[in-house]
Parts: C-alpha cells; structure tokens; sequence
C-alpha cells in the first residue's frame, strides 16, 4: 500500500499532540498539520489522509472539525479510496451524534457501512456497526 503524501510527518505530529501534556506543543503541532493541509490543498498533493487527521485533532469545535472531515470526504470520493471513504464517514457520523443530530448522524454511519463493505478491516467494521448501534438508540 502506497502511503500518503506527507505520512510520516503527520503522523509524527499526531503522536507529539497524543504524547504531550504541555498545551501549547500540541497546538504547534496541530497548526503545523494545517499548515501542511492548506500549502498543499488543491495540489497533486492534496489528500484525504491529512484532511482526516486534522478533523480528528480539531477538539471541542465540531463544526470546524466537519468542515475538515468533509474536504477529506471529497477528496476520497474523488479518488474512490473506500477505506477513507469509510472512515471519514464514521467520523462525520460520531461529530454529528456528539451535536445531537442524529438523523445526519444515521445517514452518514450508514454511508460508512455501504463504504466499508469491500473493505478487509475488520476493526474499522467494528467500529462502524458499535457507532450504528449507538446512533440506533435515539433514531
């Protein structure tokens, strides 16, 4: 599997914001993954992977958080890389559940089902069947 542009310093960043406890060093790390997001949106190297990551480190604005997830949407839609499909999904689902809307929460879980069903992760299908679980409680 070819990884995305970018990988290993997003992902080192990813692992400075988990590892610190210092806030503002998160937040220099989480502004150098938009940095990295917006140098290359629009570009070859542009990709959902980043778009995703950003969204899942954009705590306590679930607004914010969607608008990332749902760039990172489109990007993988317009590659048809179902597995971010998926998870990408998933997580507009569980920002949508957090806000309450569980009709928009429902719609996009059941997107990331549809999603996932040509996947071989099966940890990513579990995920995605307990959040439909949880949703089902308030639909």
């Amino acid at each position: 599997m070819i990884r995305p542009p970018h990988y290993e310093k997003i992902f080192q960043l990813t692992i400075d914001i988990v590892n610190t406890d210092d806030v503002e060093l998160g937040l220099i790390a989480y502004n150098k993954i938009l940095k990295i997001c917006e140098t290359h949106e629009g570009t070859l190297l542009d990709h959902p992977f980043q778009w995703e990551t950003l969204g899942d480190f954009t705590l306590e604005d679930n607004l914010k958080a969607l608008s990332f997830y749902f760039k990172a949407l489109k990007l993988a839609n317009n590659a048809g890389l179902t597995e971010y499909i998926a998870s990408i999904n998933l997580a507009i689902a569980e920002q949508y559940l957090e806000l309450g809307d569980f009709n928009k929460s429902w719609k996009f879980g059941v997107a990331a089902n549809e999603a996932v069903k040509s996947s071989v992760d099966l940890s990513l299908k579990q995920e995605i069947s307990e959040t439909l679980l949880e949703i089902s409680k308030y639909t």
